[in-house]
């Protein structure tokens, strides 16, 4: 897996390749890129609502719907575990899961 890292401009790698997919997959809004429109995550909608458990369950669901979506390139990534907690003005999402035969934590505010 190869990547941009959205930061510096290089490229990257392995992890870190999946670690750059996997925060822009979660942060962009669903139909916000021009000629990607089904890449995404829908709980960017959320935002701006109550910080409370039920709307922390729909953003851990709608996270990993983004996750197996296959515009956003990480069908090899497989969730076990994803976690929603108010975190600033928005939520932590923590999401564990295996890659490559090995098993990974990410991490993403949104």
């Amino acid at each position: 897996m190869i990547a941009i890292d959205p930061r510096t401009g290089k490229t990257v790698t392995g992890i870190q390749a999946l670690n750059c997919r996997f925060e822009r997959a979660l942060t962009t809004q669903i139909t916000a890129r021009v000629k990607r429109r089904q890449m995404g995550n829908r709980a960017i909608n959320r935002l701006g609502k109550m910080q409370n458990p039920t709307e922390a369950m729909i953003i851990q669901n709608l996270s990993l719907e983004a996750l197996a979506n296959p515009a956003n390139g990480l069908l090899k990534f497989k969730a076990k575990q994803c976690l929603a907690t108010p975190y600033g003005t928005g939520f932590l999402v923590s999401v564990k899961g295996r890659w490559q035969g090995k098993d990974i934590e990410l991490k993403v505010g949104l």
